[in-house]
């Protein structure tokens, strides 16, 4: 294990030099704050695999260093393993994601939670898709969920598809969804964050000189990176197959989605460990939405802060924005949060630009009952099972279960004469999407 500094402004691992491994393949970062429990598991899972082209990049931002401190003692010997423990003052998230970053050395990054998993045999089905698309420069996958057991948990299914063809996707397709939401449901479905999917080393440098010397700047940092990716990648390609699980544990953000109580209590928690109330980096009339609404809100405060320091426009996106947040309200399971996030958000459209797009903004409240019978089984599209299944109780345990059910890896074709856009694959001889 090589102990890094705490914060350095360039890529560099601290250590002997000479007797350092070479050049990782993949850097997996994980950046922590006061969720050790959590942590431990996910290091655990991730060490367990011992291929030595993947550097796993650990950052303690917790107020207690001891626990982690001991904890890693046990890696000492372990060469893959770059920990960075607590400053001594507690970093912003953007910083302590700052100091990750810096402090990896792969040629390609992928950030996770503490509560999240990666499958670090990725590497294998990158490099080949590298190989015929060498000017790659971000790959995505798919993630299936995963709550960690609490004792009001009850039932949660996992379901992981079939899928697994690997396409190229337009750049142009990309930001339309971004930044005009197309399609949205109640965030963009455009992907490609450092944040469960893989950006080239030479990318994240790109941003890092284009955007302000810094390879992250809004406390939202997973849509903070998405934005300057979409907006300066060239290259991006995906793969059906699942490689990654995002965890949601009780301490995590995502916990309170869909609670508004929990999810304003974790906002505000949020914003004072950002150093600044983020929803007024700019005059709050121009764009009168709180992240305490919700999570299209919190995205959409990070995407016109993103757009008016950068100095970008984008037409017709208004409307869809609207749709998106009926879509954030609607997933409130109980009558009072629906109301509290109606209320709101109804509250905020009747200021943005003389209310013209309240009309685009009609959640209907529909009663969720508690699921208490999960699926199992196969369907045409995939297969569902219990997160309980053969006593799992981590995203590791459960990523090892669809390891056994996934296609393997190198069954994945990947074509020799390049990648295919979707649309050359389900309608040959199509030109445009």
């Amino acid at each position: 294990m090589r102990w890094s500094i705490p914060y350095i402004p360039h890529p560099a691992v601290a250590g002997d030099g000479e007797n350092l491994p070479m050049k990782p393949r993949l850097s997996i970062c994980v950046p922590s704050r006061n969720r050790q429990i959590y942590f431990q598991q996910t290091i655990t899972h991730l060490t367990r695999n011992l291929r030595d082209d993947v550097e796993l990049v650990l950052a303690d931002n917790s107020d207690d260093a001891e626990p982690m401190r001991g904890f890693m003692e046990s890696f000492a010997g372990d060469r893959r393993v770059v920990f960075l423990p607590p400053t001594g003052e507690v970093l912003s998230m953007v910083d302590n994601w700052e100091r990750t970053m810096a402090a990896s050395s792969g040629e390609w990054i992928v950030f996770i939670g503490d509560d999240d998993y990666v499958d670090q045999d990725l590497v294998d089905l990158l490099n080949r898709v590298q190989a015929v698309q060498p000017d790659l420069d971000a790959f995505s996958w798919q993630l299936v969920g995963y709550t960690w057991p609490f004792p009001e948990r009850g039932k949660c299914g996992v379901f992981v598809p079939f899928e697994t063809r690997v396409f190229k996707l337009p750049q142009t397709d990309l930001l339309k969804r971004m930044f005009t939401w197309h399609e949205a449901k109640h965030v963009p479905t455009s992907g490609f964050s450092v944040y469960h999917s893989a950006i080239s080393r030479k990318l994240m440098e790109r941003i890092r000189t284009l955007y302000g010397g810094r390879y992250f700047e809004h406390p939202v940092v997973d849509y903070d990176n998405a934005f300057k990716v979409i907006c300066t990648g060239r290259s991006f390609a995906t793969t059906g197959a699942t490689l990654g699980v995002m965890g949601s544990c009780p301490l995590s953000n995502s916990f309170g989605i869909g609670k508004a109580k929990q999810f304003k209590e974790k906002t505000e928690l949020f914003i004072a460990e950002a150093g600044r109330n983020f929803d007024n980096d700019f005059d709050f009339k121009f764009f009168p939405f709180s992240s305490l609404l919700g999570t299209t809100a919190t995205i959409g405060v990070a995407q016109n802060w993103f757009k008016r320091k950068y100095k970008l426009k984008w037409k017709d996106w208004e409307a869809n924005f609207a749709k998106a947040c009926a879509h954030d309200t609607q997933s409130y399971p109980d009558r009072e949060s629906f109301d509290a996030a109606q209320e709101g958000y109804r509250a905020a459209f009747k200021l943005w630009k003389n209310g013209k797009f309240l009309r685009h903004f009609k959640p209907v409240y529909v009663e969720k009952k508690p699921e208490q019978i999960v699926t199992s089984g196969f369907q045409a599209t995939g297969v569902n099972f219990d997160q309980n299944i053969a006593g799992a109780k981590t995203p590791g345990e459960i990523f090892d279960i669809i390891r056994a059910i996934r296609p393997p890896l190198d069954t994945i074709p990947v074509e020799a004469s390049g990648l295919k856009y979707p649309w050359e694959v389900n309608n040959p001889g199509s030109k445009a999407a």
